[in-house]
């Protein structure tokens, strides 16, 4: 999971596990969130449904970069609250940078 400036070109964060996202994020001010959905401890999924129940966080953008690249697994990830899901298969630095702009705007 990482934690993005509004630079949107400096990372704020890197966490091991959804868990430990979860408390970085506490006491914490981001503009938006990365998280993949198969992590341990707490999946992304979860992570995303936390962070959507705690006032202070919910209205952060949250993108889901998965290696799930199913619709089902894209619409899980926007039921459980995720702003953008973007699959590994269709990844590039381009739609990465493109989405953080739809989301946050431009840096």
């Amino acid at each position: 999971t990482h934690c993005i400036s509004s630079a949107a070109s400096d990372v704020y964060k890197r966490q091991a596990d959804g868990r430990e996202a979860w408390t970085a994020l506490q006491g914490q001010e981001v503009d938006l969130v990365l998280t993949d959905v198969e992590m341990p401890v707490m999946d992304g999924l979860e992570l995303v449904r936390l962070l959507r129940q705690e006032p202070r966080l919910a209205n952060v953008p949250v993108m889901i970069v998965s290696s799930r690249e199913g619709e089902q697994d894209r619409l899980l990830g926007l039921e459980a609250g995720a702003d953008y899901y973007l699959d590994k298969g269709s990844f590039s630095d381009a739609r990465l940078l493109a989405a953080v702009h739809d989301l946050i705007g431009p840096a």
